[in-house]
């Protein structure tokens, strides 16, 4: 074998080596970004879209001692896409001891939700506060929970779940007090 059969190899394997690392180091880098693709696409799915503003506030029936509404506000988490408020795009579910079920969705209606301040569009933006209206008497009708269970009363731990189509949800769970106005404020 001459010198110049030996160069002629050792130029194919250094070729053959630069396109294996190439191939290598390409697939090393395409792994890395698809890591942080799943990693940026999980840290969105848990972290929270929404945060409550302030307390829940309660209305009872002092006769029954049954509470009968429950508002709250809601606003953007710093840093987090706007979150649609369709009905479609946001669900409100509501559990106590005795039920668990769906009160706001696009085919049920025992929750409101209205702007208190933005700029009058569907979206929950930075900066914008939204009013959540729970009316118990028609989650206890037919068209919503279709139970009368839905009634909480004092010393009853109930829990109403704020579910974003994007983002983890917003659990508020509260346990209400010795009933004796018709107004409560449930920290």
């Amino acid at each position: 074998m001459t010198g110049l059969e030996t160069a002629i190899i050792l130029v194919a394997f250094v070729i053959s080596a630069a396109a294996f690392s190439f191939i290598i180091l390409n697939m090393g880098f395409l792994t890395a970004q698809k890591s942080q693709s799943v990693i940026s696409s999980g840290m969105t799915e848990a972290t929270a879209s929404l945060q409550a503003d302030g307390d829940v506030i309660a209305m009872f029936d002092l006769a029954s001692g049954n509470m009968t509404g429950a508002e709250f506000y809601i606003r953007l988490s710093q840093g987090r896409e706007p979150v649609d408020s369709s009905a479609n795009k946001l669900i409100i579910t509501y559990t106590n001891p005795l039920i668990s079920g769906v009160i706001k969705d696009e085919i049920r209606n025992g929750a409101n939700i209205t702007q208190a301040v933005g700029d009058n569009d569907a979206l929950i933006e930075f900066g914008e506060r939204w009013k959540v209206t729970i009316d118990f008497d028609i989650c206890a009708g037919p068209t919503v929970l279709n139970s009368d269970k839905v009634y909480c009363g004092a010393y009853d731990k109930f829990r109403v779940d704020v579910r974003p189509s994007q983002g983890s949800v917003l659990s508020l769970t509260r346990l209400i007090p010795p009933v004796n106005t018709e107004v409560l404020i449930l920290e």
